[in-house]
């Protein structure tokens, strides 16, 4: 099954074609008292064409320390086999809208052997 390629960005690295979106969702964090208040959090998802790499990285907010990468396909170098890593911070990386160039060093840092 082919990857849906409407409303996606698409960026080439090392010869291998991958399509980026981003998303905004809402995570629900319950306060001290009780309640729950909903929060606004961006998703960049990138995915290959056959659908061995899928990854879902967190845009950090200013004040985080560290960015989330979710990964759900099977081909991640950098560490076999986990599902979840805590991605180091990069000077732009908590824009709103990332670059074309942003996936692909995101791209890059995801595929080196650590």
């Amino acid at each position: 099954m082919a990857v849906r390629k409407k409303g996606r960005r698409k960026v080439n690295y090392k010869g291998r074609q991958y399509v980026w979106h981003v998303q905004d969702k809402d995570q629900r964090i319950p306060k001290e008292g009780g309640f729950v208040e909903p929060v606004k959090e961006r998703y960049l998802h990138i995915i290959d064409n056959k659908k061995q790499f899928i990854v879902h990285y967190r845009i950090p907010k200013p004040r985080d320390e560290f960015a989330l990468l979710k990964i759900e396909g099977r081909s991640f170098p950098r560490q076999p086999g986990a599902k979840e890593v805590h991605v180091p911070r990069w000077r732009h990386d908590s824009k709103r809208y990332p670059t074309a160039d942003f996936v692909r060093r995101l791209i890059h840092w995801c595929m080196e052997e650590s």
